[in-house]
């Protein structure tokens, strides 16, 4: 029997972050892009390349408990289930 360790970061479930990212990339989408997207969430029109890094991090990231969080409160999410949101199910 093969034991397995707990790897350094998980690589075998990956669908759950690709799938949270696909939700909130057409959320992004639906808002009309990167920067009437960072408005919402942060109630300001983005300075610099705020709008750029904060598309970054949608695109790329695992999110943070944090991030998650601070979706579902700026883009109502209160009625999505962590099924549809980390599973695709919608």
């Amino acid at each position: 029997m093969e034991i397995k360790t707990l790897p350094k970061k998980p690589t075998e479930n990956k669908f759950y972050a690709d799938n949270a990212r696909a939700f909130i990339q057409a959320k992004r989408d639906e808002l009309g892009g990167a920067k009437p997207f960072y408005k919402l969430i942060y109630g300001r029109e983005p300075m610099g390349n705020e709008s750029i890094t904060l598309n970054n991090q949608v695109n790329r990231g695992n999110y943070s408990a944090e991030f998650v969080g601070l979706m579902v409160d700026k883009l109502n999410l209160d009625s999505v289930s962590l099924g549809e949101f980390y599973k695709g199910k919608l």
